[in-house]
Formats: structure tokens, C-alpha cells, sequence
């Protein structure tokens, strides 16, 4: 078998538990992992990411001052950190469906119910430096790669395929640490393609919520379900908004910016939306949509129009 290079990766084990985390760290120690730096809590985590990005993180889910899967879902969607794509194994005490569908959701590598075998945790380990699972990238998550053969769609029949992330935990493993600077450059050459993909399924996303939401509101005000997919599109074009910064697609920020107020609008009215926002809903997600196919020309010219009507109106 291939001889690894353990005693150059970096680890990150958070547990509150300080017994727990001291066998754990055992364990890594004795089979030949030297750099693990130790933690209780949420607060560890984000003071060790100021430092640096470790190279694989192990933590508890259940941490008395963070959500564990929030982080998560935070660092894969790159809202913190410098590595979207740094292998994380969760850890918990008989986790429950919910436990298990959180972490799941967060785009975690692995979950490993306690108590921790050492059989257990080196085998998750190697399954990451050997054969980690390429990730995929929907409108609501971003992570490794979970469905079964044959499912291979988003909503709407979409083609979701898979990204092969950087990992800098297998090139510390292989002794390829000469050029770490080179990976950070693939980490950050990944990012801007996964925000891409992001842009695309958001954009999809949206026309598919406008369309569930537009029938919703023929009658008056939203119920509890047209509600929840107004929140929705909201936070989806607002991170549209936010994902467009240094791509091609300057044009769309106008059309989110008025589908950003649009909905807000038909939220804060109640029951008593206004029609003419409501009807204002399908052409601004059509226009987004199509603006991500066309950097110039066209769907630029309609955008500024869409959002000069938008303006006006009101």
C-alpha cells in the first residue's frame, strides 16, 4: 500500500467533550497523524479559520455555541473561509433522522455516530484522500455527490453534473506539498465555476418558484406554502445578486434588483398584493434566466427596460 505523508496534514477536531475529544486525538496521533489542534466549540472553528484553513475538519454536531450544519452550508456556499471544499467528518451521540438530514443538507462529507472505533474514523479518512465523491451543485446545495444511479436531475429535469473539487487533504497524503500555492489557485479556480453553476440553477430556481407562486396569489394574499416560496425567491435573487460580482452578467443585477423588490413588496403587502407586482413576477425570472445565455445585446437591453418599468410604476 501506498505510504502516506499523515504527519503533514493539518486537523481540526472540535468536540465538547474534553475526554472525547482527547481520545480522539489518540487515535489520530497512533496511527500517524501529528498536526491536530483541538477545540470545544464554534468559536474554536472560526478562530482557527481567521488563522488558516486546516486540511480536513472532525467535529460534533452538537456544539452549545454554533449550529455545526449552518457552518457548513456556509462554508460550502463560500460565505467564510478560503476552501468551500474542505472534507469535513461530523460526529454525534445517536443521531437522530433530523441530525443525520442536517448534516446530510449542509453538504458534510460524512457523518460517524459515537462512540468513535479507530477502524471507524481512518477508514472515513482514507475514503476522502483516496476516493472522496465529486460534488454537485443545485440551487440549495452544494456538496458531495449523494444521489443513486439514474438520478440525475434537478427540479424542472435539469442536468446536474459533477465537479471535481480540489482536495488538498489527498495532495498533503501523496507528500505533494511543494506547491500549495497551486492548490489554493484550483480551490479558487473551482469556486468561480461552482458560482457559476450556482448562478444557473439560482436562475432556474427562480422561474420554477414563480411559476408555483404566481397561481398562489390569484385570489388576494399568500397562503403559509406561497408565503415560504416568496421567502425563497427572495433569498435566491438576492444570492444571485451577490454571486454576480466579477462575472459577465453585470446586466442580471439590475433584473434581481427589481425581482429583489418586487417581492418584497408583494410580502410586506399581505393580503393585498399589488397586481401589477404580481404580473411583474414571470417576465423579470424569464429575464434573469435567459440573461445568464447572453452577456450583451438583447436580454441586456430588455433587462434595463424590465427595470426602468419597474421603476416607474410605483
Amino acid at each position: 500500500m501506498e505510504k502516506l505523508a499523515l504527519d503533514q496534514i493539518d486537523i481540526l477536531l472540535i468536540d465538547p467533550d474534553r475526554a472525547v475529544r482527547s481520545t480522539i486525538r489518540n487515535i489520530l496521533i497512533d496511527n500517524g497523524f501529528r498536526n491536530v489542534t483541538v477545540g470545544g466549540g464554534m468559536a474554536d472553528i472560526q478562530s482557527r479559520l481567521q488563522l488558516g484553513m486546516p486540511d480536513l475538519l472532525i467535529s460534533d454536531i452538537n456544539l452549545t455555541d454554533g449550529n455545526l450544519s449552518k457552518f457548513i452550508f456556509n462554508l460550502r456556499h463560500h460565505d467564510l473561509g478560503s476552501n468551500p471544499f474542505l472534507p469535513i467528518i461530523a460526529t454525534a451521540w445517536s443521531p437522530t433522522t433530523d441530525d443525520v438530514r442536517g448534516v446530510v443538507q449542509s453538504g458534510a462529507d460524512h457523518i460517524v455516530a459515537k462512540p468513535l472505533s479507530a477502524g471507524q474514523l481512518l477508514q472515513r479518512i482514507m475514503m476522502l484522500i483516496k476516493a472522496r465523491k465529486p460534488f454537485v451543485v443545485t440551487s440549495g446545495y452544494i456538496g458531495p455527490d449523494r444521489r443513486k444511479p439514474g438520478e440525475d436531475a434537478d427540479r424542472g429535469g435539469m442536468h446536474i453534473e459533477q465537479v471535481q473539487v480540489p482536495n488538498i487533504l489527498r495532495a498533503k497524503a501523496l507528500g505533494d506539498t511543494q506547491d500549495v500555492a497551486h492548490i489554493q489557485r484550483e480551490i479558487d479556480a473551482c469556486t468561480a465555476k461552482v458560482n457559476l453553476q450556482k448562478l444557473d440553477r439560482h436562475a432556474h430556481q427562480a422561474l420554477w418558484l414563480v411559476e408555483r407562486i404566481v397561481p398562489g396569489l390569484a385570489f388576494g394574499g399568500p397562503d403559509e406554502p406561497t408565503a415560504r416560496a416568496l421567502e425563497r425567491l427572495l433569498y435566491v435573487a438576492e444570492d444571485i445578486q451577490r454571486r454576480m460580482v466579477g462575472t459577465p452578467f453585470a446586466h442580471v443585477g439590475e433584473l434581481c434588483t427589481s425581482l429583489i423588490d418586487v417581492t418584497g413588496r408583494i410580502l410586506a403587502a399581505g393580503d393585498f398584493p399589488a397586481p401589477k407586482d404580481v404580473d411583474l413576477l414571470k417576465p423579470l425570472a424569464k429575464a434573469i434566466q435567459r440573461g445568464f445565455d447572453d452577456s450583451d445585446g438583447e436580454v441586456a437591453r430588455a433587462a434595463h427596460e424590465i427595470s426602468e418599468s419597474v421603476s416607474t410604476k410605483y
